[in-house]
Parts: structure tokens; C-alpha cells; sequence
């Protein structure tokens, strides 16, 4: 019986800090700080291209792609066949106008790229000018300015000897009953 007395008779030991450190690193009362996350952005492995035309074929679409910077170098993707570049067209969203269209493609690494169309690239070519019908004559002070006659065009090519006579039209006679 004397042994049990011995025990009970010690004087508490403070616990160590660090056991409840947890409750103030971790705990349920307190919201933790916000980490930020800074989103890296990649680059668009379709960066040098621009969209220069889509259209629906059977098996997929026909994507047309112009090069930014050699803009003769234009890439075609076939539905179902392979090209030089390993390009793949993977979704194709059409907007309300077709300025709004935007094509994802999948290059040979497997990285998806967007592209569009670019204002800049989208040009019309200006048509070519007319030839010049004829100079006018230039017309001096004092002088009657001459008359000229626009040559009449004629249906039929025309022989000497029809030119001198005008064509007579004749209507034809209802049939009798």
C-alpha cells in the first residue's frame, strides 16, 4: 500500500508547446490564407497561323491556314489524310458570322492551339481596271469640237450587200380556220 502513495503525490509537468501547435496552424475556427495560384499561360502552337477558311466536308472539316509571316504558305487539312506539319483538326466552333469561327487543332506534340480569323489577313484583291475605251480628243480654243459616232452593234455579221439595205420585218398572217 505504500507504493500506490508515491505516484499520486508528483507534481504535474507542463506539456511541451509544440504539442498544440496545430490548433492555431490548423484550425477549424480559423479560415486559412488564400494561396494564389499563378496560372502559367502557354503559348498557342498555332501563334504564326491565321484561319483563312472552313468548310464542312464528308468525314470532317477543310481547314485552310495562312502562314503570319510568309503569307503564301498556306496549309491545308484534309479530313482523313495526313500533312507535312502533323496538324489535326480537333473542334471546329462556328459563331454568328463566320469572322466568329475559331478552329482547334492538334499539332504532332499532341498541344491543342486555337486559331482565327484575322481582319488584317482577311483582304479583298481589288479587281483589276478596265481598259480605256478610247481618248477623247482634246478640244482648242476656236475650234468646233468634232462629232463622234458609236458604231452600232449588229446581231448578225453583216455582208456588203445587206449593209446597204435595212432588213425588212415581215409578221406572219394567222392561220385560217
Amino acid at each position: 500500500m505504500c507504493g500506490a502513495g508515491e505516484g499520486h503525490g508528483d507534481v504535474p509537468k507542463k506539456p511541451v508547446l509544440s504539442r498544440y501547435s496545430e490548433l492555431w496552424t490548423n484550425s477549424a475556427f480559423t479560415i486559412p490564407p488564400v494561396k494564389e495560384v499563378v496560372e502559367v499561360e502557354e503559348d498557342n502552337p498555332l501563334d504564326e497561323y491565321t484561319l483563312a477558311g472552313t468548310c464542312e466536308v464528308e468525314g470532317g472539316w477543310f481547314v485552310v491556314l495562312i502562314n503570319k509571316k510568309e503569307r503564301d504558305k498556306r496549309i491545308r487539312l484534309h479530313p482523313g489524310e495526313k500533312n507535312d506539319e502533323g496538324f489535326e483538326v480537333v473542334k471546329v466552333e462556328r459563331g454568328a458570322s463566320y469572322m466568329d469561327t475559331r478552329v482547334e487543332i492538334k499539332n504532332r506534340s499532341g498541344k491543342i492551339g486555337s486559331v482565327e480569323y484575322d481582319k488584317k489577313f482577311i483582304v479583298l484583291k481589288k479587281a483589276t481596271p478596265r481598259a480605256p475605251v478610247g481618248k477623247k480628243p482634246v478640244v482648242k480654243p476656236g475650234q468646233k469640237p468634232p462629232t463622234s459616232r458609236a458604231p452600232t452593234p449588229s446581231a448578225r455579221p453583216s455582208s456588203s450587200s445587206s449593209a446597204s439595205k435595212p432588213r425588212v420585218r415581215r409578221i406572219p398572217s394567222p392561220p385560217k380556220r
